[in-house]
């Protein structure tokens, strides 16, 4: 699908500044026992199997699940929740048990609007999310390029993330909190994650299942959002 001017859906933009202004940065009490990961995967940009996982303390997955759609939305970068949250949000459902906390595919307060697509899904859910995406959608930073290093990633003087290099010789991960929690609890979060690969553990496996589902055929016939 080609991408259009988001100009053009002034709705969901003034829907966007409103779920903003609900986004919470406050911490929970307590600790993340149980950590969930959400991801999707595109078939020839219709079908999207997203994944939903959660892992325990030791990384292993204790509960999974998919959710089959057609997406019918034409991709726009700033406005991704509209395409892809309700698969996303179908996904989580159907897990059997709710995470202590989600990290999506997706930005979260590093948005134009400060409505990344894991602040849209964390209000909705009214959970604590984070976004892990691979590129930011706004701020500035100097990439850091020791493995475990990370460097605040700044927008129109505010702090809205954390630039993180998790391996030698991979460009960083950007670590913004999406909806009650923290900024230095997220960056905690997503570090406590990470293995031996450039996305956190529950990130990297959630892409895994998702990816599995695309090659397995799923998506055809199924729900149109």
């Amino acid at each position: 699908m080609v991408a259009q001017d988001a100009t053009l859906f002034q709705d969901l933009l003034r829907l966007q500044t409103a779920i903003a202004t609900q986004v919470v940065l406050d911490d929970l009490p307590g600790d993340f026992a149980s950590i969930g990961a959400v991801a999707q995967s595109f078939s020839n940009d219709v079908f999207s199997p997203p994944s939903a996982i959660i892992v325990d303390a030791l990384m292993n997955i204790i509960d999974e699940s998919i959710a089959i759609a057609r997406i019918t939305m034409p991709y726009i970068a700033r406005l991704l929740f509209f395409r892809e949250g309700p698969v996303a949000i179908a996904a989580l459902k159907k897990l059997r048990t709710k995470p202590d906390v989600l990290i999506v595919h997706g930005c979260g307060i590093n948005h134009p609007r400060f409505a990344g697509f894991a602040s849209h899904l964390g209000v909705v859910l009214n959970i604590p999310t984070i976004g892990v995406p691979k590129t930011t959608l706004c701020g500035e930073y100097v990439a850091p390029y020791k493995a475990y290093s990370y460097v605040p990633l700044k927008f129109k003087s505010l702090q809205l993330g954390f630039v993180l290099t998790t391996m030698i010789g991979t460009k960083p991960i950007f670590v913004s909190p999406g909806h009650r929690i923290s900024l230095k609890c997220a960056l905690r979060v997503v570090q406590r994650c990470v293995t031996n690969h450039r996305l956190p553990e529950p990130l990297r496996l959630a892409h895994i299942k998702a990816r599995q589902a695309k090659v397995k055929g799923l998506g055809v016939n199924q729900h149109s959002f």
